[in-house]
């Protein structure tokens, strides 16, 4: 997962800085560690509603039932 972040972070800044050739540095930073935050944060939430699906899906709840409440809660969040 860390990989992941840190190659769509690197993509969205490489992007972002040919956009932006003038920009202060000091935001260039700023940005970039905000994008990481925010995608930690989301990822977070993710293993959050998953742990909490499974756990009803481990006391013998219905298959079909606990993915529309996984969907359902990740579409929440």
């Amino acid at each position: 997962m860390k990989q992941i972040l840190e190659e769509a972070a690197k993509e969205y800044w490489d992007k972002w800085l040919e956009e932006n050739p003038n920009a202060n540095h000091t935001r260039i930073v700023s940005l970039g560690f905000a994008f990481i935050a925010g995608a930690k944060w989301q990822s977070k939430q993710a293993i959050e509603l998953l742990s909490s699906v499974l756990e009803n899906w481990l006391h013998g709840g219905d298959v079909d039932y606990i993915i529309a409440e996984f969907e359902e809660k990740l579409n929440n969040v």
